[in-house]
């Protein structure tokens, strides 16, 4: 049973296959019969998802809900309470749609990437980001992650996990991805990424593959504004491409697009909104026959070029399947009247919006949301229902093994296999009662707590002082030097740490007596971190509580560090 999906994908085989038989087949069979059922207005209602506003149903989403029969609700961090409030909010919104005729369950959707883009807070196990997970090079690690991410957020009622990123991170002045990606090596970035989206399979859920056909090489962010990525077809092929060409091989059911221009393959438009770039390339030549999600459309990418009727009919007309908006109210009812006006007058090919709306209820079913919720079931039989029973087993079974596989936990294991350190190893400070340690953050003081250095703890966070001044109180005349001072870093710290790492260094080339200087760092790597002569910045990449505990942790324990598997900038 141990990792079946992942293993049934390594080898080759079709993620279609990761349900059994009789799910597999009403999968299949079910979703034609659904649509033909449907009006039009309800076919048009499952392309748009919406955002909503506080943290339980209000009147303005269920009339929302009631009147454009929505496909999807994304919720974010402003929506989210403690775990049961959730679980409520999720059932409140299904029920609304229960009511309906020809009710089609809701895609509830979110962003819960690890690290530093984290929604739920309660009731999801925190694990770190993708760039830590990636600094692990463990595929199983991975994979663990993404089941227990995916049967946390299923429990709660959210089915449909919008990660993991597929991104490859070579350009080290990507203001928006960096640490979301799981690194800049196109080969680990499709081992880890395909392994994570495999675990949210074997949970029932569906993953997103993100953004195609790659966000890794932009110098500017597509919230703020349109990006360029001006590689020829053969550079994509080789770095971006590579893992999207992967997960359509192995069958990874949907893909959201990005906002950004690629001239080599559409020198107009945004990939979101090009049909060169979603019908004639994704689909034609790279086969890919999923579900296409665009990333958010009131982001500016896309927003500023045009007015939301316009934007709703371009990204239809390129491909998409999904219109991924973030908030509700006019821009739905502008979107929906658009679309519904455009295939009444025959300007939008109405088999396109049968085929688009069949691959929804395609997942729906597979993610078993007729079954849980029990809407307009298809013709169940009572094998599918045997089957589904016996999914859930097989799930709870997995779980348990996961549990027991990891002595420290699976979320404590990922956090200390993933420390690295920047530009070269890192072999340890040596003795621990030499040590003085500048820590901030609560986990961090607990974690040197535990291994006993409380007394060496000052809970300060930088040294306070100037970078002299910090050198002469830790060296004073007659007094011993500290054999290393271990500062915890954030990013708003680095010019101070630059700073006195300088200073360290100039001093040293002094035949001064300095410590050793090593910095602790949850931020991001490809910023301007200078690295001591003597010493090192070793990193987590994700500022969650095990992250903190690991960096202090592998300080003094663990052995040692190897250097960072990331396209860094030079250091200034």
């Amino acid at each position: 049973m141990r990792h079946l999906i992942f293993l049934i994908a390594a080898a080759g085989v079709s993620c279609a296959r990761l349900f059994s038989n009789p799910i597999d087949d009403l999968a299949k069979t079910a979703p034609a019969e659904l649509v033909k059922q449907m009006t039009l207005e309800e076919k048009v209602g499952q392309l748009i998802h919406i955002g909503m506003a506080g943290k339980a149903m209000n009147p303005a989403l269920k009339a929302d809900i009631e009147k454009y029969h929505v496909g999807g609700v994304i919720l974010f961090e402003i929506n989210l309470g403690k775990g049961p409030e959730i679980k409520a909010l999720t059932d409140s919104i299904q029920d609304v749609e229960s009511k309906s005729p020809n009710a089609i369950p809701i895609f509830v959707s979110i962003d819960q990437e690890g690290g530093r883009v984290v929604r739920v807070k309660d009731g999801v196990e925190q694990f770190p980001g993708a760039a830590a997970i990636g600094q692990t090079g463990d595929e199983a690690l991975a994979h663990d992650a993404g089941f227990i991410t995916a049967q946390d957020l299923s429990a709660l009622g959210i089915p449909f996990v919008l990660a993991p990123v597929v991104d490859v991170n070579n350009n080290p002045a990507n203001p928006v991805i960096n640490t979301r990606s799981y690194g800049g090596d196109p080969n680990l970035v499709t081992r880890m990424a395909l392994a994570y989206a495999s675990g949210v399979m074997d949970a029932s859920c569906i993953p997103a593959l993100k953004h195609f056909p790659g966000h890794g090489n932009t110098g500017t962010d597509s919230h703020t504004s349109l990006p360029t990525v001006k590689q020829d077809l053969a550079q994509m092929d080789a770095v971006e491409l590579v893992p999207y060409k992967e997960g359509i091989k192995r069958g990874f059911p949907v893909i959201m697009s990005a906002h950004i221009v690629f001239p080599a393959l559409d020198p107009a438009e945004p990939a979101t909104l090009s049909p060169k770039i979603l019908k004639d390339f994704l689909r034609t030549k790279l086969g890919f026959q999923g579900l296409i999600t665009t990333d958010a459309l009131e982001m500016k990418a896309v927003a500023d070029r045009y007015p939301p009727p316009v934007l709703a009919r371009k990204a239809f007309t390129a491909g998409v399947d999904v219109l991924l908006l973030t908030s509700s109210g006019e821009r739905t009812r502008l979107m929906f009247e658009s679309l519904v006006d455009g295939f009444k007058k025959g300007e939008l090919p109405m088999q396109d919006l049968d085929r688009a709306v069949e691959r929804q209820i395609e997942l729906k079913i597979r993610a078993g949301l007729f079954h849980k919720y029990k809407m307009n079931r298809p013709a169940w039989s009572t094998n599918v229902q045997e089957a589904f029973q016996v999914r859930e087993e097989a799930q709870k079974k997995l779980r348990s093994e996961i549990a027991a596989r990891y002595k420290d936990g699976l979320n404590r294991t990922i956090s200390r296999a993933s420390i690295s350190s920047l530009r070269k190893a890192y072999n340890g400070v040596g003795q621990r009662a030499d040590a003085k340690l500048f820590l901030r953050s609560p986990a961090s003081v607990q974690q040197a707590q535990e291994l006993g250095l409380e007394k060496q703890v000052t809970v300060s966070g930088f040294p306070v002082g100037s970078a002299a001044a910090v050198i002469a109180g830790f060296c004073r005349p007659g007094a011993q030097c500290p054999a290393a001072v271990i500062v915890e870093l954030a990013d708003f710290d680095l010019w101070r740490w630059n700073q006195l790492v300088a200073e360290m260094n100039d001093a040293r080339k002094s035949n001064r007596t300095v410590p050793v200087l090593v910095g602790l760092y949850t931020g991001n790597p490809y910023l301007n971190v200078r690295v001591p002569s003597d010493g090192a910045v070793i990193g987590s990449f994700s500022p969650t509580e095990e992250s903190l505990r690991a960096l202090v942790y592998r300080a003094f324990e663990g052995g040692p560090v190897r250097e960072a598997r990331l396209v860094l900038a030079e250091e200034k």
